[in-house]
C-alpha cells in the first residue's frame, strides 16, 4: 500500500511539473532575450514551481541510492538550513512558491554538489533535476560575487554551461533559472532562433544554456570561449550520447581550459549501463552515481502487453496497421473506459510509417468525434506545436508520432500507448510507456514485436518482472530472451578464448565485482581505471605482442573446442538474479498452434527436455513457434541447443582463417572477390559496425589445398594511438614540467572510436579459434602499422592454436594489393607475404618523435605566450602549438610573407601591340625588350621569367609607340619547330593533391577524403602512394581502356584508339600510372560516383589515366620575327602553336591551354617572310611592379614534398592544421577570406566568385616563428631557429626511413633526434625572456587589420566593385560602365526585362572600343 501511495504522489508531482513546463514554454524566447523578466510572468512561474514542489513533498519516501556509499554526507531536510544564499532561499520561500523541502534527488545530490563533487544523477521525469543542478550553480555564482554581468566583449566567456538535447528543454531550463532574479545573466544558444540575437547576448552572460549544434557553431565562429567554464551540466545525457552527439560533446569538452577544476553534472531519467560508460568519460573517476528509484524502470500501474506481428505475412494490408487499428477499436469500445483518459498515442520509428499509420487510422476511425494528427521531424515546428496543443486540449483523440514525443509529454488523459514499431532500445521503450499512467492513474501499453526485435527481449522480460507482471510475459518473448542470453554468454566465451595472455593493462570487465558500488552503477563490474576523464587504456605490452618472435604462451590457458562445452551446473551458477525468477516450477501452457505443430513433427506432445529435431523443424516452419518452444524450458536446459560453439554436433574440421581489412567496405569487396560464384554469407559479430563475411575455399596456399573456413572482417583505422603513460590517479599531466615529455614513458592506448565499437573484443572473439591470420590492410607505412596492431590483438590466440596443433608453419600473412578489383585481390591472395615489422616500427618512431617534441614545445610556448595571445590576437586561442611538420610548413608561408613585406615597387611601362594576320584575326605581338630594361614577372612567373612587353625605360616605350603610329610590321624571319610532348606521368598522392587544390578549388584534406571514399567504393586504386610507377605484372591496360569506351565524355578517342589497333606495348614501367580508375563507365556515371567533388576527382583521375596510355601530343611552333617598316631591326616576335596530333590531349584538354595552342585550325604557312602586317592596336600603360603572390595550397604541397615534410598520407593534414590552429588564413586573390562550402540550395548568387586559395600567415603565425628566430640565418647547428627550418625535418624523415630499411635501430634514431631537440628546447626556453615575449605580443593584431595592411602593400589583386550608387546621373554611370573593360567577378542574375538594355550596351561598348583603337593608332 505504501508503494502505491508513493507512486500516486510521484505521478501527481510529474503531472504538475509538465503543466508548469508547458505554461513557461509559451513565452520562453521572450523571457530569455529580455533584460528583465516581467513581474507577472515571474509570479506565475513561482506559483507553478511552488505547487509542484509542495505536491511532491511526500515523495521523499522514494528509495535513493548513492554510489559509492562512502560519501559521508547527509541528505538535507529543508532549504532554510542549507548553505544556499539568502537571496535563493527567499525566492524559494516567497509567496506563491513556498518551497521548503527538497525532492529526494535534490536532498541527496545537493550536499555532494556543495562539496564540489561530480555526480551522475538518475531520477524520474519531473522529480526536480533542474533545481538540483541549478541551485548549486546559482549559489556558487552569488557566493563568488558574479552577480554583476561581466564586461562586454566581442566573444562570450560564460562561467557555466548547460547542454540540452532539444531547444524546448533548453528554453525550459533557462526559464526555471530566470525565476531566481539574482542579477545573473542567462543566455540561450539553440537552433530555431535568431542567430544574430543570440550572438549579442553571449557577450555578457554568466550561464549559457544551449544545444550541442549551436554551441559548436559559435565555437567555430570564435564567438564563444569556454576557457572560463567551471560548472558543466549535461541534461538528458543518455539521449545526447545515444543520438550520436558524442562527437559534439567531445568537441565542446576539448574547448575547456585544461587547468580548471571543473565540476560536472550529468542527469537523465534513464541511464543504462552502456550509456553510463560513455557518460563517465565526461566526469572525474571519483564521481558519485545518485539514483532515485529504479533506473529505467516502468510503473506497475501500467499494464504492458505484447503482440506478435508477422511482418512477412501475405496480404493487402500492412499487418502492423491492422493490429494498431484493432487495439484502438478495442480500447475505445471498452465499456469501462474512463472519459477523462481516452487519448491514444501511437509511436512509429520512421516518418513514412507514421504517415501511413495515421492515414489508415484516420480513414478507419477518424471523423469529427475522433480526430487524428501526425507529428514527426519533417513537420514544420508550428504544425507540430498546434498538434500538441490540440492533443493536450483533447481536441485530438489520437496522436501518431515518432520519438519526438517520447519525452517531455506529460498528460494524464493518455490511456493507451501503442508502439507500432519496436523501440530502438529499452530506454526508449520506458519513455514511450511513461506517456500513460501519469499522476497515479493506471494505463495500458501495447507493443508490437516481430522476429527482428529479439535484441530487446531480455530487457523487456526484466522490466516486466520488476513491475510484477511476469505472468503476462509470452512464451515466445521468453524464448527470444533465452537466445539473447545464450548469444551474450557465447560472445564472452569467445572473447576470453581470444584474450590469452593479452596484457592490456586496463584489464577486462569479466569477473570483476566491486561491492563498493551499487547494482545500478556500471562501475560495479568495471575494472578500476577503465572509465572517467583520466581512464587508463594503456597497452604496455604492445611491443612484445606485435613484434616479438617468441611468445610465452601458457598452455594451461589454451581454450580448445572441448572447453566450450557447457556445464549445466556452471550455467546455473552464472545466472543473473532476474533469470532465476524466469525459471518457474510450472511450465507456461503452450498454445494450441504449437501443440498441433509438434504433433505434426513427432506425433507426440512436448517432452520435459528440449528436442533438437523439434527445434530445427520449427525453425523452418514458424519463427514465433520456435521462440515459444524455446521459452517453455529453463535456460540451463535449452542453452546447449542455442550456443553453436558449445554444441558437439557442430564441430567443424575445416581450418579457420581470419582476414582483417581496414574498412568494412573493403572487407566486403575481398569476400565477394574470393568467395566465387556462391558468394559469402554475412553475419553480425561482436561489433555491430563490423560485419563478418564467411565462405569456404580450398585455394589457401599455406595449407596445400585443404578445406578452409574463411572469415573476413575489418577495423576502422588505427586501433591504438600513442600517448604518455601517466599515473591517472595523481593526474600528473597537469603538473609535469614540459621538459619531462622528452623522457616520460609512452604507451599505446585504445582509440575512443575503437573502444566504442568494441573492435578489440570483436577481433579477439574471431581469433579465438582461428589458425591463420591474413592482413589486408592498406599497402603503405600506416597500413603496415595498423596491421601490427591487429597482430598484437590476435597473435597470442593464433599462436596458441598453433601450439596446440604442434605445427610450426607461418600463421600470420600479409596481402599486398593496390586496387579493389577481383583480379587484383585474387592475385594477392595467391601470393601472400610476411608482415614487415621494420616498416611498422618506422611509423612508431615517427609517432613517438612527433608526440614528444610536439607536446614538450607546445607546453612551453603555451605556458609562456598563450596569455598575451588571448589578449592581443583572439580570446579563443587555446594554445600555441609546435609540430615537427606543422612548423616547417608554416615557415614556407612566412618566408613568402617576408618577400612581400620587403618588396619595393617600381614604375614600369607595358606595351600592347596587336597586328592583323592574313586570316583576318588579330594577334598580340611580343616586344623583345632589352635585358637591362626587362621587368621580372613576380606574379605568374611564366616563360623566361620576364613580363611580356614591359620595360623600365619610359623613353624607349614612348619612342616605340610613336614609331608604331605611322608604320606597319614587316615579317623578317619565319621558323617552324616540331615538338612532341610526352603524356602525363602517373598520379601519385602529391600530384593528386596539387591538381585538386589548383584546378578544382578544393582543400588537400577534402581531396584526400574524397579519393579515399572513391577507393573504398572500388572506383579508383589506392590513392596514398609516393610513386608514379605501377607493377606491370597482371596489369591489363586494354581491358581498362575498353571499359571506358562507352563514355559519352571521353569514350570517342578510345574507340578510335582500338580501331587503329593501337597497342600498349610502348608503355614503360615509368609511364604506367599508380592511381588508376576501375569499374566500367556504365557503373561509374556521375550519379553513381556521387556528383560534385567526388565526380570532379574521379573525372580527373580517369582523364589523367587515359591520357597517360596514349601517344605524345604533336605540335608545331611557328615563330616569326617582325620589325617596323622604318627599321630593319627585328624588335618583335609572334608565336603560333598548331596541333598536328592531339594524342593524350584528347583526354587531357587542359594541356592545350598550357602550351598556348590556338583554338581551331591554323595554317602553318600563314606567315611568310616579307609580309606586311597592319597594326590594329598600339597602346602604352604605366604600372607598378607588384610583390609575389602568397603561396597557394598546391604550391605548399609541392614544397613540402620537395623537402620531405610529412608523408603522402599526412601532408594534407599538416596543411589543414596550420589553418585550423589560426596560424594561416585562406583568402582569395583579392584578400577576402574564403567562404565555407555550402550546398547549392544555400548558396547566394549575388556573392562574388572567389578565385584562388592563398595561404596568408596570421599575425600569430608570423610572430610565432619570430620567437624561434626564424628571421635570423640559422647557419649554426645550435641555433633555435633550426626548429622551424625544413632541413631538420627532412633529415629526421630520412633517418626514420633508415629504420624501415633495417639500416639503423629504432632506439638509436629516437635517442639521437630527441637529444638534439631537447638541447634546442633548452635554448628556446632561455631565450623566451619577458622582453621577447612582450615583443611577440606587440606584433599581434586582428586578422582583418592585418589583411588591410597587406592590401596596402599590393599583396592582393584589386577588388572589382559595382558602379557607385552615389549622386551620379544615369548618363554618367552608363558612360563609366561602357567606357572601361573590367573583369567582372560578380554573378548577376539575368532578368528578361534587362535583356534589351544589355544588348544595346554591348553594341555601344564595341563601337566605343573601335573608336578608341582608331584614336590610339
Amino acid at each position: 500500500m505504501a508503494v502505491i501511495i508513493t507512486s500516486i504522489f510521484l505521478m501527481m508531482f510529474q503531472s504538475t511539473l509538465a503543466f508548469s513546463r508547458y505554461t513557461r514554454q509559451l513565452q520562453s524566447l521572450q523571457v530569455i532575450t529580455s533584460l528583465a523578466t516581467p513581474s507577472s510572468l515571474i509570479c506565475h512561474q513561482r506559483h507553478a514551481i511552488g505547487r509542484l514542489c509542495r505536491s511532491s513533498f511526500s515523495s521523499t519516501k522514494v528509495p535513493v541510492e548513492v554510489s559509492p556509499s562512502d560519501h559521508g554526507t547527509l541528505p538535507i531536510k529543508d532549504f532554510a538550513s542549507s548553505i544556499l544564499d539568502k537571496r535563493i532561499t527567499d525566492t524559494l520561500q516567497s509567496p506563491g512558491m513556498n518551497i521548503t523541502a527538497p525532492t529526494p534527488i535534490q536532498a541527496h545530490s545537493l550536499p555532494l554538489l556543495f562539496e564540489r563533487h561530480d555526480i551522475m544523477a538518475s531520477s524520474a521525469t519531473g522529480s526536480g533535476k533542474t533545481l538540483m543542478f541549478g541551485l548549486p550553480l546559482l549559489n556558487k555564482l552569488l557566493t563568488i560575487g558574479k552577480s554583476i554581468p561581466p564586461k562586454k566583449s566581442n566573444n562570450g566567456s560564460p562561467s557555466a554551461l548547460i547542454i540540452s538535447p532539444t531547444r524546448e528543454l533548453a528554453v525550459q531550463t533557462a526559464n526555471v533559472l530566470n525565476n531566481f532574479d539574482c542579477g545573473i545573466s542567462i543566455s540561450l544558444a539553440t537552433g530555431g532562433s535568431d542567430t544574430r540575437q543570440q550572438r549579442q547576448t553571449l557577450s555578457n552572460c554568466n550561464i549559457l544554456v544551449g544545444t550541442p549544434g549551436r554551441i559548436c557553431q559559435f565555437l567555430d565562429e570564435r564567438k564563444l570561449s569556454l576557457q572560463s567554464i567551471d560548472y558543466l551540466v549535461i541534461d538528458e545525457a543518455d539521449r545526447l550520447l545515444d543520438m550520436g552527439f558524442e562527437k559534439d560533446l567531445t568537441r565542446i569538452a576539448r574547448s575547456f581550459s585544461r587547468n580548471s577544476k571543473r565540476q560536472s553534472v550529468l542527469c537523465s531519467a534513464t541511464f543504462p549501463l552502456g550509456v553510463q560508460r560513455l557518460a563517465a568519460d565526461f566526469l572525474n573517476q571519483n564521481y558519485y552515481f545518485v539514483s532515485a528509484g529504479k533506473v529505467g524502470s516502468t510503473q506497475s500501474l501500467i499494464k504492458q502487453q505484447f503482440e506478435w506481428v508477422d511482418i512477412y505475412a501475405k496480404g493487402k494490408q500492412n499487418p502492423k496497421v491492422t493490429a494498431v487499428i484493432k487495439n484502438v477499436e478495442r480500447f475505445w469500445s471498452d465499456p469501462n473506459l474512463k472519459m477523462d483518459q481516452t487519448s491514444v498515442i501511437v509511436f512509429c520509428n520512421r516518418k513514412d510509417d507514421a504517415e501511413l499509420v495515421g492515414k489508415a487510422i484516420s480513414n478507419k476511425l477518424g471523423g469529427k468525434r475522433r480526430q487524428v494528427r501526425v507529428i514527426h521531424g519533417d513537420k514544420p515546428q508550428s504544425e507540430r506545436n498546434k498538434a500538441m496543443e490540440d492533443f493536450k486540449a483533447q481536441k485530438v483523440s489520437l496522436l501518431v508520432a515518432t520519438d519526438v514525443a517520447a519525452r517531455g509529454l506529460d498528460l494524464s488523459s493518455i490511456g493507451l500507448v501503442i508502439q507500432s514499431d519496436p523501440p530502438r532500445d529499452i530506454d526508449t521503450y520506458t519513455h514511450r510507456c511513461g506517456r500513460t499512467g501519469r499522476a497515479g492513474r493506471s494505463g495500458e501499453a501495447v507493443t508490437l514485436l516481430d522476429a527482428k526485435s529479439g535484441r530487446l527481449a531480455s530487457g523487456l522480460v526484466d522490466l516486466l518482472t520488476e513491475a510484477g507482471q511476469s505472468d503476462s510475459i509470452p512464451s515466445w518473448l521468453r524464448g527470444q530472451a533465452h537466445i539473447n542470453q545464450a548469444k551474450s554468454l557465447e560472445e564472452d566465451m569467445k572473447i576470453n578464448a581470444g584474450s590469452l595472455a593479452t596484457q592490456v593493462d586496463s584489464g577486462s570487465d569479466d569477473d570483476v565485482h566491486n561491492e563498493e558500488f551499487s547494482q545500478q552503477d556500471f562501475r560495479r563490474t568495471a575494472a578500476e581505471g577503465s572509465y572517467g576523464v583520466g581512464k587508463d587504456t594503456s597497452y604496455r605490452s604492445f611491443e612484445d605482442d606485435a613484434y616479438s618472435d617468441d611468445l610465452d604462451v601458457d598452455m594451461s590457458d589454451i581454450v580448445s573446442d572441448e572447453n566450450f562445452d557447457i556445464d549445466e551446473q556452471n550455467l546455473a551458477d552464472d545466472q543473473s538474479p532476474v533469470e532465476d525468477d524466469l525459471v518457474t516450477s510450472e511450465r507456461i501452457p503452450p498454445s494450441e498452434e504449437l501443440l498441433r505443430a509438434i504433433a505434426d513433427i513427432n506425433g507426440s506432445t512436448i517432452s520435459n527436455m528440449p528436442d533438437k529435431a523439434v527445434l530445427n523443424a520449427l525453425s523452418r516452419s514458424s519463427q514465433k513457434l520456435r521462440f515459444e518452444y524455446i521459452g517453455l524450458f529453463p535456460f540451463q536446459d535449452i542453452s546447449p541447443l542455442l550456443m553453436t560453439s558449445s554444441s558437439k554436433d557442430s564441430k567443424d574440421d575445416r581450418i579457420k582463417i581470419l582476414m582483417v581489412a581496414e574498412k568494412p567496405s573493403i572487407a566486403k569487396a575481398i569476400a565477394d572477390s574470393l568467395s566465387g560464384k556462391r558468394g559469402a554469407n554475412q553475419r553480425r559479430g561482436i561489433s555491430r559496425a563490423l560485419p563478418v563475411y564467411e565462405f569456404t575455399t580450398d585455394r589457401f596456399a599455406p595449407v596445400n589445398g585443404q578445406r578452409c573456413l574463411v572469415r573476413v572482417t575489418s577495423v576502422v583505422g588505427h586501433i591504438y594511438s600513442l600517448g604518455f603513460d601517466f599515473d591517472s590517479q595523481n593526474n600528473k599531466d597537469q603538473r609535469t614540467d614540459p621538459r619531462d615529455y622528452f623522457t616520460l614513458p609512452v604507451t599505446k592506448k585504445e582509440e575512443s572510436t575503437t573502444s566504442k565499437l568494441r573492435v578489440v573484443d570483436h577481433l579477439k572473439a574471431l581469433a579465438g579459434d582461428s589458425s591463420h591470420l591474413v592482413l589486408w590492410l592498406d599497402c603503405d607505412a600506416e597500413g603496415e602499422n595498423i596491421a601490427h596492431e591487429v597482430i598484437a590483438v590476435c597473435r597470442r590466440a593464433i599462436f596458441s592454436k598453433a601450439s596446440s596443433l604442434g605445427d610450426d608453419a607461418t600463421r600470420v600473412h600479409r596481402a599486398k594489393f593496390s586496387a579493389i578489383t577481383p583480379k587484383a585481390l585474387q592475385d594477392s591472395f595467391s601470393s601472400l607475404e610476411e608482415p614487415d615489422p621494420h616498416l611498422s616500427k618506422s611509423v612508431d618512431a615517427r609517432q613517438e618523435l612527433d608526440l614528444r617534441i610536439g607536446v614538450a614545445l607546445t607546453r612551453l610556448l603555451t605556458w609562456k605566450c598563450v596569455g598575451i595571445a588571448r589578449q592581443r590576437f583572439s580570446s579563443s586561442t587555446r594554445m600555441i602549438s609546435y609540430g615537427p611538420c606543422q612548423t616547417p610548413a608554416l615557415s614556407f608561408c612566412v618566408d613568402r610573407l617576408r618577400e612581400i613585406e620587403s618588396f619595393v615597387p617600381e614604375r614600369y611601362w607595358k606595351i600592347d601591340l596587336q597586328a592583323k594576320l592574313p586570316d583576318g584575326n588579330s594577334y598580340s605581338l611580343k616586344w623583345r625588350v632589352p635585358t637591362d630594361d626587362a621587368v621580372i614577372d613576380t606574379r605568374s612567373k611564366r616563360g623566361d621569367g620576364n613580363e611580356e612587353g614591359a620595360t623600365f625605360s619610359h623613353q624607349s616605350a614612348r619612342e616605340l609607340i610613336e614609331r608604331a603610329k605611322c608604320a606597319d610590321m614587316i615579317v623578317k624571319q619565319v621558323t617552324q619547330t616540331s615538338q612532341s610532348i610526352l603524356p602525363p606521368n602517373g598520379l601519385n598522392t602529391v600530384a593528386l593533391l596539387e591538381a585538386g587544390s589548383k584546378a578544382m578549388g578544393m582543400s588537400p584534406k577534402t581531396v584526400m577524403s574524397v579519393a579515399e571514399k572513391l577507393y573504398s567504393a572500388g572506383f579508383i586504386s589506392y590513392p596514398r602512394t609516393e610513386t608514379t610507377r605501377y607493377d606491370p605484372n597482371g596489369f591489363d591496360a586494354r581491358s581498362l581502356l575498353r571499359e571506358h569506351c562507352s563514355s559519352a565524355e571521353w569514350g570517342r578517342v578510345h574507340r578510335i584508339y582500338f580501331e587503329r589497333g593501337r597497342q600498349v606495348s610502348h608503355l614503360t614501367e615509368a609511364r604506367i600510372v599508380e592511381i588508376i580508375p576501375y569499374n566500367s563507365f556504365e557503373s561509374c556515371k556521375q550519379g553513381n560516383v556521387g556528383g560534385g567533388a567526388a565526380w570532379r576527382v574521379y573525372e580527373y583521375v580517369v582523364r589523367n589515366f587515359l591520357g597517360s596510355l596514349h601517344n605524345d601530343l604533336q605540335i608545331t611552333r611557328t615563330k616569326a620575327l617582325l620589325a617596323l617598316s622604318d627599321s630593319d631591326e627585328a624588335e618583335f616576335e609572334i608565336e603560333l602553336v598548331t596541333v598536328d596530333s592531339l594524342g593524350f590531349a584528347d583526354a587531357c584538354r587542359w594541356v592545350l591551354r598550357d602550351v598556348g595552342a590556338v583554338q581551331g585550325k591554323v595554317d602553318k604557312d600563314l606567315l611568310q617572310e616579307g609580309q606586311r602586317l597592319k597594326l590594329v592596336k598600339a597602346g602604352i600603360e604605366e604600372k607598378k611592379t607588384m610583390p609575389p603572390r602568397f603561396l597557394q595550397e598546391h604550391e605548399l604541397i609541392r614544397l613540402m614534398d620537395t623537402n620531405r615534410i610529412g608523408t603522402d598520407a599526412s601532408m594534407a593534414v599538416h596543411v589543414s592544421n596550420i589553418v585550423d590552429r589560426g596560424y594561416v588564413m585562406l583568402v582569395d586573390e583579392t584578400g577576402v577570406a574564403l567562404r565555407p562550402p555550402r550546398p547549392p540550395s544555400q548558396r547566394k548568387n549575388n556573392l562574388p566568385r572567389q578565385i584562388g586559395r592563398y595561404m596568408v600567415p596570421t599575425p600569430l603565425g608570423s610572430n610565432l616563428l619570430k620567437l624561434f628566430g626564424h628571421e635570423e640565418d640559422a647557419t649554426e647547428i645550435e641555433s633555435p631557429a633550426l626548429l622551424s627550418h625544413p632541413s631538420i625535418r627532412r633529415q629526421m624523415e630520412q633517418e626514420v626511413k633508415e629504420i624501415a630499411m633495417e639500416n639503423i635501430e629504432k632506439d638509436f634514431c629516437l635517442e639521437k633526434n630527441l637529444d638534439w631537440f631537447e638541447k634546442r628546447y633548452t635554448e628556446l626556453e632561455r631565450s623566451l625572456t619577458y622582453e621577447r615575449v612582450g615583443k611577440f605580443g606587440q606584433g599581434l593584431r586582428s586578422s582583418n587589420d592585418y589583411l588591410r595592411y597587406l592590401a596596402k602593400l599590393g599583396a592582393f589583386e584589386p577588388k572589382i566593385n559595382t558602379p557607385n550608387k552615389g549622386k551620379q546621373t544615369k548618363q554618367t554611370q552608363q558612360k563609366k560602365h561602357n567606357g572601361t573593360k573590367k573583369r567582372q567577378n560578380y554573378n548577376h542574375k539575368s532578368k528578361k526585362g534587362n535583356m534589351k538594355g544589355r544588348t544595346k550596351n554591348k553594341a555601344h561598348e564595341h563601337q566605343q572600343n573601335h573608336s578608341d583603337n582608331r584614336r590610339t593608332l
